[in-house]
């Protein structure tokens, strides 16, 4: 106890503490002759509101001293359930070995004087769920599997054995003896029943382990790719680690307790918030004002083991968390695992087909199917010979007795998950138990096929764990917690929808790449139509009939002079592509680009994004560029008299930088200077391009005329990546008008019919249909409601953009706030750990409006990356008049909300002051 509850404190008196402990116990074998209290359980509020409190008794026996002596552990555990009646208790629950002996639990609950029970019903609950959750992480699916329950006829087991039933392809029951109870368990479920645990594992590669002997199941005998629930207590998998990465070692039964619950209990806290169901059990019962005796005897009711889950999880408990010989399992075990699985399928598959390619040379007769079957000459095809067969859907089946013991995972399987109940059968047809088929929680995990396609809600579940574990764990650790990174399955034009069913209005846009909105029908029908003509997808060398089309549309609407199309798949690659060209076409090497822009975070692009906190850490860059300020056209052009710029690249307006709109004539100037110092004039239109300020590009705001011009993210119509540099037809042939360079730029996956087919729809909608004057009425809308908005709440510094392109600023945190903030960790070492915590802390109203927004409103924006005291406001064009009023009346709430707060806070802190007041000193008083 001492040391649990000195875990994570001063090391160096946890350290001290520890070597008191060692001193006393070190060689000691046995406890003192009496129970005792070894913890205080309070603050146990549920995710319902409901609270209980509790104890935790120790009695003087280890398990193996309760299992050879189980009389006089019942005599201890009298002892403590009449004490903690004295004290108070409604119902205690029996942990451990206290649970097996007195006919489980039977003798204490007819003894009284309070309820009692052994929490098994939850602990079996608590198994099938970890072994569901542990199917979904690796992919295996239960109705193809054969699983071995260890330790039947014991309680647990045998609950589990009529759960697991239904839904697997065979179960074994593994017994230490053939006693008549085993053998009429195993009749009623129609199952094998074996008395040898390593005869077991040769079959099964999901094993659920519940005995009360522990150290009976040796790692080597579990085949490759398995599982194993090990919910015995103690342990029955030997040793404390897992030895081998092609299996799965899981410690059953464990859940997790709801986050409005304390930890300062020193059981909990140590733990982490994971414990044993047993005592969430009797927690559960205890919130639920439960005075009954639940889990008491050998049969469990299934129904009861449901209920009390469901119970579980409408009071918060998680079943998710999984973890392995006590430590929790994360994203790289479970990588590990898989490899090893799949390394042991392809030596499988190798082995299977070095054996066929052998047996065709010995008298095999070819069937239909063109696979090759043996006749009874030692080459049987029956699967008892150790060899392999095919099934008809390709994959390799092995037998149980041979070279090849276990079945491989399928390429391509899916967990379903369901609502709340489900009605399970066996794969050949029979029900369970009794003939009836069980109501479960939660899945039946079911092979996906091409026909039967993952939808992105089948997917979700596990999305958030995949997406930290393999592509971002620091977005998703930043946004987890607060509620704010949402896993979205479903959007349609300007709305959203997050795997459970919630609807958002989309204020971000794809930064510009929904311009359209979501899944806008004329992009997939056009999509749709080029798949159904068989359009072939990427021919290089030759004639895309789709990508002719779509450059012949970008020349006729884009500004004069633009005559040549190159295309890419992004907005990077196309800044890629303008500053391959400027080089090849100019006798200068240098380019100059803006302070504050972003062009994209290729090296190539990143060079002349105007961001050092981008660059820097890619350094050095490429060499030769220059910055020059924004909207700033006298030094601009002093910088280009020098006559040593290839090209000068800008953005009409900086969208990344914090939606900054150049001076009037700005552009135009551009142009002339350029055009005066012979200089290359390109105009970054990624972002800004296709209708989205109102014209269908910005240059046509000020009728320039660039020599290079970047598009892509609403090109592609919101559903396929697309981009083009447009260029002067004479910079194309000087660069690449040749044999020897024609090829010298080039783009494996740029001009794809699918991409071209949504360039070319887009260009329809965004021509022929209503959006772009949608976006003008819209963006008038908009801009009046934020500038009155502006005008009475002083948290706002600004609004400026164009079209539907805005950005709001928002005044820093006052300072007194942020050095009151800051003073709080009294020695500054966060802020050394983290340097960026004031700018945060100054930056705090847009990131609390974005996240008021959303969880509130369910209103999705984001902040500017390279200026984070500016709130993004981008939807898409079609967005209407109501959803631009919602926005505008959730944001004044949000505004008025933290000046209010800044309000308070500055009269508490003006109040309190930072550090304590002299009270002898009225003056300072």
């Amino acid at each position: 106890g001492s040391l649990r509850r000195n875990w994570g404190g001063d090391i160096f008196q946890f350290c001290q503490i520890l070597h008191s402990n060692l001193k006393v116990f070190h060689g000691r074998v046995n406890f003192d002759e009496n129970i005792r209290v070894v913890d205080e359980l309070r603050g146990l509020v549920s995710a319902k509101g409901t609270s209980c409190e509790g104890r935790f008794y120790e009695i003087p026996m280890d398990a193996s001293q309760i299992l050879n002596d189980p009389n006089r552990a019942l005599g201890f555990m009298e002892q403590a359930v009449d004490d903690a009646a004295d004290w108070g208790a409604e119902i205690v629950g029996l942990g451990s070995m206290t649970g097996i002996v007195g006919s489980h639990g039977q003798h204490l609950a007819d003894r009284g004087p309070i309820a009692i029970t052994t929490g098994n019903s939850l602990t079996v609950f608590s198994a099938y769920q970890n072994l569901l959750r542990a199917c979904e992480l690796t992919g295996i699916n239960l109705g193809q599997e054969s699983i071995a329950i260890v330790g039947i006829p014991g309680s647990i087991g045998a609950a589990l054995a009529k759960l697991l039933t239904p839904v697997c392809k065979e179960l074994i029951c593994v017994a230490r003896t053939a006693s008549s109870r085993a053998k009429q368990l195993a009749a009623e479920l129609g199952c094998e029943l074996l008395t040898s645990i390593p005869d077991a594992l040769k079959t099964a590669r999901i094993v659920l382990s519940a005995t009360s002997s522990g150290d009976c199941i040796d790692q080597n005998w579990l085949l490759p790719g398995s599982l194993v629930i090990d919910v015995a207590v103690p342990t029955d998998v030997i040793d404390s680690r897992v030895m081998r990465d092609d299996v799965l070692v899981l410690t059953g039964g464990m859940l997790l307790t709801p986050e409005t619950m304390s930890r300062e209990s020193m059981f909990i806290g140590f733990n982490h918030g994971m414990v044993p169901s047993c005592f969430g059990e009797t927690m559960l019962l205890a919130l639920e004002n439960r005075r009954e005796c639940f889990s008491v005897g050998r049969n469990l009711s299934i129904e009861g083991v449901l209920e009390i889950g469901s119970v579980a999880i409408e009071h918060g408990f998680d079943f998710s968390k999984l973890s392995s010989m006590g430590v929790p399992v994360d994203g790289q075990q479970i990588s590990r695992f898989k490899k090893a699985v799949n390394r042991s399928r392809e030596t499988k598959l190798l082995a299977g087909r070095s054996r066929r390619e052998s047996l065709s040379c010995e008298g095999s007769v070819p069937l239909q199917n063109g696979h090759a079957s043996h006749s009874q000459n030692g080459h049987a095809t029956n699967s008892q010979n150790g060899h392999a067969s095919h099934s008809q859907n390709g994959h390799e089946t092995f037998s149980q007795n041979g070279n090849s013991a276990h079945t491989p995972f399928p390429s391509a399987i899916r967990p379903r998950v369901g609502g709340l109940e489900f009605s399970g059968h066996r794969p050949d047809g029979k029900n369970g138990a009794n003939g009836h088929s069980h109501h479960l929680l939660d899945c039946n995990p079911v092979k996906q096929t091409l026909q039967d396609a993952a939808t992105p809600t089948d997917l979700s579940r596990l999305a958030a764990d995949q997406y930290q574990r393999y592509i971002n764990p620091v977005l998703v650790a930043l946004g987890k917690s607060s509620g704010f990174l949402k896993t979205f399955v479903r959007g349609d034009g300007c709305c959203l929808w997050d795997d459970a069913g919630n609807q958002y209005l989309d204020f971000v846009a794809g930064f510009g790449s929904l311009n359209l909105g979501h899944n806008h029908p004329a992009i997939s029908n056009a999509v749709q139509s080029a798949m159904t003509s068989q359009a072939p997808g990427f021919a290089q060398a030759a004639v895309n009939p789709y990508a002719a089309a779509l450059a012949d549309r970008l020349v006729s609407c884009s500004p004069v002079g633009l005559e040549m199309v190159s295309f890419s798949n992004s907005g990077a690659e196309s800044i890629e592509a303008a500053i391959k060209l400027v080089r090849i076409v100019s006798d200068r090497s240098r380019i100059l680009y803006c302070h504050g822009s972003y062009h994209g975070k290729t090296l190539g692009a990143l060079s002349i994004t105007g961001n050092r906190k981008f660059q820097k850490p890619f350094s050095p860059l490429i060499d030769g560029m220059d910055a020059v300020e924004f909207g700033d056209s006298e030094r601009l052009a002093d910088a280009l008299k020098s006559r040593k710029y290839a090209a000068f690249f800008v953005e009409p307006i900086q969208c990344e930088g914090g939606m900054h709109v150049p001076p009037r004539g700005y552009l135009n100037e551009v142009e002339t200077i350029c055009r005066e110092t012979n200089t290359l004039f390109v105009l970054d239109e990624i972002q800004t391009g296709l209708g989205r300020t109102g014209e269908l590009f910005c240059a046509d705001h000020f009728g320039i005329s660039p020599d290079i011009m970047t598009l892509a993210k609403s090109l592609g119509g919101g559903m396929i990546p697309c981009g083009a540099m447009l260029c002067r037809s004479q910079l194309w042939m000087k660069a690449y008008g040749s044999v020897e360079n024609f090829a010298l730029h080039s783009s494996t996956f740029a001009g794809g019919s699918l991409a071209m087919a949504a360039g070319l729809a887009t260009l329809d909608v965004l021509e022929q249909g209503d959006l772009i004057e949608n976006c003008q009425r819209r963006s008038e809308q908009l801009r009046a409601g934020l500038d009155d908005l502006a005008s009475r709440n002083d948290l706002i510094a600004e609004v400026r953009g164009q079209g539907l392109l805005i950005g709001i600023e928002f005044n820093p945190l006052p300072t007194k706030i942020v050095r009151h903030f800051a003073a709080q960790d009294p020695t500054g070492v966060s802020h050394f750990l983290a340097p960026q915590a004031l700018d945060a802390i100054r930056n705090l109203a847009p990131i609390y409006v974005m996240q008021t927004l959303l969880d509130e409103f369910g209103i999705y924006t984001q902040i500017a990356r390279s200026m984070p005291s500016v709130l993004r406001v981008q939807p898409p064009l079609c967005v209407n008049e109501s959803q631009i009023d919602s926005f505008l009346n959730a944001l004044e709430k949000c505004c008025d909300e933290f000046s209010f707060s800044n309000r308070i806070t500055d009269s508490m802190i003006a109040k309190s002051t930072v550090g304590k007041l002299d009270k002898k000193s009225p003056a300072t008083s």
